[in-house]
């Protein structure tokens, strides 16, 4: 199992559907289940095998006094503009010479098994690689909860909020990534940024998955890989009230 440098991009602010609800600086420090989504994350990281020490937490100023309690293990770094701003201010950090573990602060799931899971399978010849989990992984999991999943050759899927660069393919494809991610729920998005063959794929319900690896790494000159793997837990993100009510009833 690879050693991973953890990066914890914080910095996305309180989505607009929650903010009557949630009157902070930053989206991690929403509550769940008795927590912080950003303690969630820490905390699974610090459970986790393969992440090293110290945690890179990337946001705003108001996430600090939610950090002391973990004391060294974790490092606050002032946050960017975008996302892959925060993610490069995380790599120089750890330095781009590292395998890095991108991890969202929104995860209220997220289990250090699950990481440890996503880290076991990545191949060893990937430079980026991003997981997935079925409809069906998810769903007997997290029964009826409300979730987005992609139609492909190989059935539904979800992609997970973590995702694996080195150090290198990060550092050449920052801008790729950002609107990467941004798509990462919108499939039509997603496949216009890999182009026509992907999204007709898609419209068809025939999405090709070794077709994606494929042209992400053309794309990126970074071997790219798709991680199939059963971790729901790295899939449920919050993006409405309904995502935290469903945990908060189980």
């Amino acid at each position: 199992m690879r050693t991973l440098a953890p990066i914890v991009v914080s910095g996305g602010t309180v989505p607009e559907g929650l903010r009557a609800r949630f009157q902070l600086p930053a989206k991690s420090l929403i509550t769940c289940k008795g927590k912080s989504l950003l303690a969630h994350s820490v905390h699974a990281l610090l459970e986790s095998e393969c992440a090293s020490r110290p945690i890179a937490v990337v946001g705003p100023a108001g996430v600090q006094p939610e950090l002391a309690q973990f004391g060294d293990a974790v490092k606050w770094l002032q946050c960017g503009d975008t996302l892959m701003d925060n993610a490069a201010i995380g790599m120089r950090f750890h330095g781009d010479g590292k395998d890095l573990l991108i991890l969202s602060p929104d995860l209220p799931a997220v289990t250090g098994a699950a990481i440890d899971l996503f880290a076991r399978e990545i191949p060893a010849d990937a430079e980026i690689a991003v997981p997935i989990v079925t409809r069906e992984q998810f769903l007997r999991r997290f029964p009826g909860a409300p979730n987005k999943f992609v139609r492909t050759a190989e059935g539904e899927v979800t992609m997970c909020s973590a995702f694996f660069f080195s150090g290198r393919a990060l550092k050449m494809n920052l801008g790729l990534g950002m609107d990467t991610y941004r798509a990462r729920k919108n499939p039509l998005k997603l496949a216009g940024i890999l182009g026509p063959s992907v999204a007709i794929q898609l419209l068809r319900g025939r999405l090709c998955l070794d077709a994606v690896e494929g042209r992400v790494s053309r794309i990126c000159d970074a071997k790219a890989r798709v991680v199939r793997i059963n971790a729901p837990e790295l899939a449920y993100d919050v993006d409405c009230w309904e995502n935290i009510d469903f945990l908060e009833r189980c």
